[in-house]
């Protein structure tokens, strides 16, 4: 079953409003074949939904739709590596060159941003269930924590680039 048939399928009820996504919305949330002011606007708006759905009816979502989600969101952030992956790459960058000067000539350059923004904070509201879901993770989250305010007194001030990267560190070994 693809993501956007399980979503399409699914009715979850946040806050006691019903929210419906076909399937050609969702492929429409995540390739946009559009240009249209209205038409960014409202996908952003359904990405936003699709967001909140997920952020707050998550563990309402059948497992093999979370599973599809997982999947999406790690491909997102760490496509595959190898000539398939740098033709897409080379292809999404050719088409993004065309397209964001014909969104700027049209004035649609923040229609666009609010759409990027509603696909970025979907991907986010996955990675965020999943880190919540993991143990693992929540336990080496907790140690570096405590060992970090047990330290506290004693060690010197970080940089945001050297938290960022202790964050990294932590992250990636709890996922090892």
């Amino acid at each position: 079953m693809s993501i956007s048939k399980a979503i399409a399928s699914q009715e979850v009820r946040p806050m006691s409003a019903t929210i419906t996504i076909s399937p050609s919305e969702i492929r429409q949330i995540f390739q946009p074949r559009t240009s249209s002011a209205s038409r960014f606007w409202e996908l952003a708006q359904k990405a936003n939904n699709l967001a909140v759905i997920i952020e707050y009816g998550w563990e309402k979502i059948p497992g093999e739709t979370q599973e599809l989600l997982k999947i999406f969101a790690y491909a997102f952030i760490e496509p595959p590596q190898g000539i398939k992956e740098r033709l897409l790459k080379f292809v999404g960058i050719f088409y993004l060159a065309i397209a964001l000067p014909w969104i700027l000539l049209k004035g649609e350059f923040d229609s666009y941003v609010a759409y990027k923004n509603a696909f970025d904070r979907i991907v986010n509201a996955i990675l965020s269930e999943v880190e919540r879901e993991d143990m693992a993770y929540q336990k080496a989250l907790s140690e570096a924590l405590e060992e970090t305010f047990t330290e506290w007194e004693t060690s010197s001030a970080m940089t945001a680039e050297e938290a960022c990267e202790r964050i990294r560190a932590i992250s990636n070994q709890a996922l090892e």
